[in-house]
């Protein structure tokens, strides 16, 4: 009878385990890998907080440079040219109303024979050009007014022999001069601009009759 024995010892066995230097390699190369995906995204992240912060600042620097420069406008004094323009266009709006007021007060106190050339004059206006006075009989008109150049009074001229009641009509005298050349007072030459008034005759005084309309400011 025979019995083997086993002579080595179970402790003497080389052990495998199961995380090797590979599997070890293979862990520490994802953990990189991941830790630069983790800073670049950062990195990332940072330069698009920079480019906003860049872009507020900017805005904010602009918005400070218009207010910087409406500050300094709102210091700075009425021009007195401009001041000037706005009181004349005033003086003309406030003639033309009171002149179109007159006109229509004219229109339903005379007789009916004129209406149709009053009704013209209130309708015939041209920018720059406005009547100050004008007389109205049968045999004579007269227009007084003043215009901002002599072209806009020929072309005012010209729209009013296109009007029914003065079709055909000739003007036989007409006076122009220069504002200044007149002599106006100082509170005049403040107000209006530079103008021409005129004076514009058809027919002759001595035909006018009662049965005219005048008007004068």
């Amino acid at each position: 009878m025979s019995q083997q024995i086993n002579l080595v010892s179970p402790l003497l066995l080389k052990k495998r385990y199961a995380f090797g230097l590979r599997e070890m390699g293979l862990v520490i190369g994802l953990m990189l890998v991941c830790a630069l995906a983790w800073a670049g995204y950062l990195h990332y992240q940072a330069g698009v907080l920079e480019a906003q912060a860049e872009k507020k600042e900017a805005q904010q620097a602009e918005a400070q440079q218009v207010l910087d420069e409406l500050t300094i406008a709102s210091t700075r004094p009425v021009s007195a040219l401009l001041t000037e323009r706005i009181k004349a266009t005033q003086a003309q709006v406030a003639q033309r109303e009171a002149l179109l007021a007159s006109v229509g007060k004219t229109i339903k106190q005379t007789s009916t024979g004129f209406s149709p050339s009053l009704r013209a004059l209130a309708h015939g206006s041209t920018e720059g050009v406005w009547l100050n006075g004008f007389t109205l009989s049968p045999g004579y008109v007269a227009l007084k007014g003043a215009a901002l150049n002599a072209g806009l009074l020929t072309t005012y001229i010209d729209r009013l022999g296109t009007r029914a009641p003065f079709s055909g009509m000739q003007f036989s005298g007409m006076n122009a001069v220069l504002a200044a050349s007149k002599g106006e007072s100082a509170s005049q030459t403040t107000t209006l601009p530079d103008h021409l008034d005129f004076d514009l005759y058809s027919g002759s005084p001595d035909k006018a009759t009662a049965q005219g309309g005048s008007h004068g400011q």
